[in-house]
């Protein structure tokens, strides 16, 4: 057999490195904080209180819904909201409500008052 020159290439071992075993946890995150684009997801959570009577709340928050839950028409800031009915405020991407909402009973103290307010916090 001639000379054949890539016969004589000195054989080289490939330099691999595998990747560190990840665990649950990390697969979960690694999943979970990045969206298709590579960027990162912007995490909430939702925070839900009942009340009463009538108060001040403050928003503080990127979106606030108002849902009246008795039989008494409650007043939010002057705005009427009666059985069932509920006031969805929403804001911008990254906004923040700085409103301080008064709400307003029909009757001050009674059984029939409930207003559930949800609101969307940013973590």
């Amino acid at each position: 057999m001639k000379n054949v020159p890539h016969m004589n290439v000195p054989r080289r071992e490939p330099n691999i490195v595998f990747p560190e075993t990840l665990t649950d946890r990390q697969k979960y995150e690694a999943i979970n904080t990045v969206n298709a684009n590579g960027k990162n997801y912007i995490k909430f959570y939702i925070e839900t209180k009942f009340y009463y009577q009538t108060q001040s709340i403050y928003s503080d928050c990127n979106t606030i819904t108002f849902i009246n839950l008795g039989v008494n028409t409650v007043l939010v800031n002057g705005l009427p909201i009666t059985q069932g009915q509920e006031l969805v405020i929403e804001g911008n991407y990254m906004e923040i409500d700085a409103t301080q909402y008064q709400i307003e009973f029909s009757t001050s103290i009674s059984p029939d008052n409930n207003l559930a307010v949800l609101r969307k916090l940013y973590k």
